[in-house]
């Protein structure tokens, strides 16, 4: 009985580590996509590697951050001809930037975004795009950052 639990076991999270990151489709790709950045995630997660004093000042930093995130609403819309729109639009003044960037998939099925630097916006993405539970997170270095991602909104 010990043996079937623990093949059950051993199946359930194979299959879950397989399907927790699928590889990006053009298909899945197109729309608009909504950015969330949820910097208490992140901080929680590297909270252990910081001293008192790094803690402090990334809470504070996190704080101010986290106000300018909520006057704010960023919008990926991806077409088909590999250009995605970036919609910024401040809440507070009621307007909004677009800015045209290029999209891929690279050869590990990863959505990447290239990077854009003029006098209105700079995007600079160091790493590329899953789908992991219908959102495409962020991975870096191989590791998924489940505090930066993006929503389907359509």
């Amino acid at each position: 009985m010990k043996k079937i639990v623990l093949l059950c076991m051993v199946a359930l999270l194979s299959s879950s580590f397989v399907n927790a990151q699928s590889k990006v489709k053009d298909r899945d790709v197109l729309g608009e996509w909504k950015l969330h950045i949820d910097l208490q995630k992140e901080i929680q997660d590297k909270d252990s590697d910081l001293n008192f004093l790094e803690k402090a000042l990334v809470g504070a930093v996190s704080g101010i951050v986290t106000t300018a995130m909520n006057h704010v609403d960023i919008r990926f819309d991806f077409k088909r001809n590999n250009e995605v729109l970036l919609k910024i639009h401040n809440k507070d003044e009621d307007t909004t930037e677009t800015e045209t960037l290029k999209w891929f998939i690279n050869n590990q099925g990863q959505l990447e975004i290239e990077d854009i630097d003029n006098d209105h916006v700079n995007v600079q993405h160091d790493g590329a795009w899953m789908i992991l539970d219908k959102q495409l997170v962020a991975v870096e270095d191989g590791k998924v950052k489940q505090a930066v991602y993006l929503e389907k909104m359509r």
